[in-house]
């Protein structure tokens, strides 16, 4: 006969496993339950933001090809700006949730105050040059006359909307970072629907062409600004304003800087390598620079489904390097990524779907150009999955303050890997269009992927916040 303290030990043993599968499971789905509370409503801010811009340029779309093109150009443009100012929402949303996560919700005000009064700073110093010069700037890039002439009058209303959405973004992000993810929603597609309705008045009845669709942004994105900033500071739901000392503030600006600025650098190369994509596209011709700009726009409403899990990863990975929750940290990382690859499947397919209406959606393109549109969008809708990763893994590597490998990333991939493949793929190879999607497909998204997952699966990437001891 068997002893008996070994089988019941196998008893217990088993008894046990299968308890901390239930406590396992019991965490995951409150995981889940946090992970969705901020991915919905930023998906579907983000979404129908996106999809109203859309709107937008299906107006702006009714003046011809070389408006599409002209305003797509400018829009890329603006795209650096925001994308490169995104990084301050990026590093107020991570250092704030890293004070929330270890309880410190003094620090949490600071760090939220600090952030907009030095967002507002840099955000103006920016927009000023690009909207007094838009013009010259588009010349001095390239665009051929035509282009600069529609695109420059544009630029130089939309780029005063940086500040604006500079502190929408802030704003939002703070927000977020205390749990409120549904109020910078909430405010944000009311205001946002202005734009279309405001584009088209301004566009066709009052005859004021592109700089009316400016003007209705330049309106929208004011109103948002206004509204989430009053919220913020003078509300229940918000903070109170806690400006840091001088000392504070220089304490505050040593943590910001190496956190925030390879991020900034990052955007840089990555939002200029879109533009010099666009650049490549309008070598080809203007029909091809106009199949580039609305697979983009139409793409970016259906990606930006998943755009919440970024935003969910950037948080809750924050949150537990504060509480030095090192199970934490691998739990939410994989939680969100499984949950953006099955989000990536099914908005993919529905990305696809929309090739199907691009007649309907632009009755003034041309054939070649829709045709061309078509199957650009087959094409990209297959990598779908890749971009949602990298997006969401940009966010878990940036919470973890590894910045600077995320910078290296995005020199890698788009300079040394992703411009080349399409300039030799597009140009000395002969396959134009082809070529350059697929450089970027290839050399830009699946290399990107590669590096990220091997960062992150070495465990690099992040370092537990210290505490103090605990007493016995």
């Amino acid at each position: 006969m068997p002893p008996i303290l070994p089988s019941a030990g196998r008893l217990w043993a088993r008894r046990g496993a299968s308890l901390l599968r239930s406590m396992l499971a019991f965490v995951a789905v409150d995981t889940q339950r946090e992970i969705f509370r901020i991915a919905l409503p930023v998906s579907l801010e983000s979404t129908v933001q996106l999809a109203l811009g859309f709107a937008n340029q299906v107006i702006v779309g009714t003046l011809g090809t070389a408006t599409i093109a002209a305003v797509g150009l400018a829009n890329n443009v603006l795209f650096i700006g925001i994308l490169c100012l995104n990084t301050l929402g990026a590093g107020c949303a991570i250092l704030a949730s890293r004070a929330r996560g270890r309880g410190d919700e003094i620090a949490v005000r600071r760090i939220v105050s600090f952030f907009i009064g030095f967002s507002a700073l840099i955000s103006l110093v920016l927009a000023l040059p690009l909207g007094l010069g838009a013009t010259p700037f588009l010349r001095l890039i390239g665009s051929n006359p035509e282009i600069a002439a529609i695109g420059g009058p544009f630029l130089t209303l939309v780029a005063f909307s940086l500040p604006l959405i500079t502190l929408s973004v802030v704003s939002s992000a703070a927000f977020r970072s205390i749990g409120r993810a549904r109020i910078p929603m909430i405010v944000t597609i009311p205001a946002i629907a202005l734009i279309p309705l405001l584009s088209w008045l301004f566009v066709h009845p009052l005859g004021m062409g592109v700089v009316g669709a400016a003007l209705a942004t330049l309106v929208a994105q004011g109103i948002r600004a206004v509204v989430l900033f009053g919220l913020l500071v003078g509300s229940r739901w918000g903070l109170r304003w806690a400006w840091p000392s001088l000392g504070q503030g220089r304490d505050l600006l040593r943590e910001v800087v190496p956190l925030v600025l390879p991020l900034f650098i990052t955007e840089v190369v990555f939002s200029g390598g879109v533009f010099l994509f666009a650049l490549l596209f309008e070598r080809l011709g203007t029909q091809e620079l106009a199949v580039f700009q609305i697979v983009s726009n139409l793409e970016s409403v259906f990606i930006t489904a998943s755009a919440g899990l970024h935003y969910a990863a950037t948080v809750l990975v924050a949150q537990a390097i504060g509480r030095a929750d090192s199970p934490g940290v691998w739990l939410v990382s994989r939680l969100v990524w499984r949950v953006g690859l099955t989000s990536a499947a099914i908005f993919g397919l529905a990305f696809a779907l929309f090739a199907f209406l691009l007649p309907v959606l632009y009755p003034n393109t041309t054939p070649q150009v829709q045709e061309w549109a078509f199957w650009a969008i087959l094409l990209n809708a297959l990598f779908q999955p890749a971009k949602v990763s990298n997006f969401i893994f940009f966010g878990t590597l940036a919470s973890g303050g590894d910045t600077r490998f995320l910078l290296l990333s995005d020199v890698v991939t788009v300079f040394v890997v992703g411009l080349p493949l399409a300039w030799l793929l597009a140009f000395p190879l002969g396959l134009g269009l082809w070529g350059i999607f697929l450089g970027r497909l290839l050399g830009e998204e699946a290399v990107r992927l590669a590096l990220f997952l091997w960062r992150y699966r070495s465990g690099r990437w992040f370092r537990l916040e210290a505490r103090p001891a605990a007493s016995d």
